[in-house]
């Protein structure tokens, strides 16, 4: 069991967890049962399967901050639209966001009656005169991670052998097409991470802090 005491303004909150991630989904359906009206001010008395809190927060003049969960199977998706403000994608082209992410985060907001979910997606992005360079780095450095399980499914979802595949690399053109297909997909944020060498990185940096999307 982990005990947590914290203050903030009038009242103490008392929060208790046992560390029980077999189910990880319905750890972060309580978890964020209990945090989402604790932010609003509310108090909580909740007592889930992984969760126990009782207590509340109160932060004058304070204003509840936006919430996203990353999330990229069918259940979390759900669990985002039904409980939080979004979600944050990774390694999730545009026409993944388009036709998986943003239709069931939508939909599972529009059922609870919450509002539309902000859905940001990440992205690696390099301005640079060869793209596949780029795209082998990226595979040498983090291509271990398409082994995990949750980040393979969205791979095989999109037909991708690898996390480089989603690297968006070439001329300021196609860059620019790339981040605007994202914005048709439903993408209400894009998380630009440079990549490439520094030239590359620095020539990234200069046209995306210019552009007009």
């Amino acid at each position: 069991m982990l005990g947590e005491q914290f203050e903030r303004g009038r009242h103490d909150a008392l929060a208790v967890a046992r560390l029980d991630y077999d189910r990880p989904a319905r750890h972060v359906r309580e978890y964020l049962s209990a945090l989402m009206p604790l932010l609003r001010g509310e108090a909580v008395d909740y007592r889930g399967a992984t969760l126990s809190v009782t207590g509340q927060v109160t932060v004058p003049g304070a204003t509840p901050p936006p919430v996203l969960l990353s999330a990229l199977g069918p259940v979390m998706l759900r669990i985002a639209g039904e409980l939080a403000d979004g979600t944050v994608t990774v390694w999730t082209g545009a026409r993944a966001v388009a036709e998986h992410i943003v239709p069931r985060i939508t939909e599972a907001a529009r059922a609870a009656g919450r509002p539309a979910p902000r859905v940001v997606a990440s992205a690696m992005v390099a301005i640079t005169n060869d793209p596949e360079k780029v795209r082998r780095r990226i595979a040498e450095q983090f291509g271990f991670a398409g082994d995990f399980a949750g980040y393979r499914a969205m791979l095989d979802r999109q037909g991708m052998s690898g996390i480089h595949e989603t690297v968006i690399a070439g001329s300021e053109r196609t860059v620019e097409a790339e981040i605007a297909r994202y914005a048709a997909a439903g993408a209400t944020d894009l998380l630009v991470s440079p990549v490439g060498d520094e030239e590359e990185q620095s020539r990234t940096f200069a046209f995306l802090g210019h552009a007009a999307f």
